[in-house]
């Protein structure tokens, strides 16, 4: 399984074309929104974060509920956590496509 590509942006990251566990910053993160664009029914992105070291543990999942062009994009497959935005560590994504795209969208 190869790991995704996680590309820098003006806005935070993208990250498609894997299905390992790929880190996306090793850092703390302020993330504003998580945001998902599914490529086919059933595909799955898992998030976790590490707020403390070795104990990792989920904080998002994002499944696409069926094949309607309506469910495949990010209009109703995101999460908004305010112009704040909330912390993560060492924030991880497992996906299973190489054609999925997780966009997070980063407060500063």
């Amino acid at each position: 399984m190869p790991a995704a590509t996680v590309t820098k942006t003006e806005y935070g990251f993208s990250v498609t074309g894997g299905t390992a566990a790929t880190t996306i910053n090793a850092d703390k993160l302020w993330v504003k929104r998580l945001a998902f664009a599914g490529s086919a029914i059933d595909k799955l992105a898992t998030l976790t974060s590490d707020p403390y070291p070795g104990a990792a543990v989920s904080c998002g999942k994002f499944k696409v509920a069926d094949g309607t062009s309506g469910d495949l994009d990010v209009a109703t497959n995101s999460i908004y956590f305010g112009d704040r935005g909330v912390p993560f560590n060492n924030l991880t994504v497992t996906m299973d496509s190489t054609t999925s795209i997780l966009y997070v969208y980063l407060t500063r």
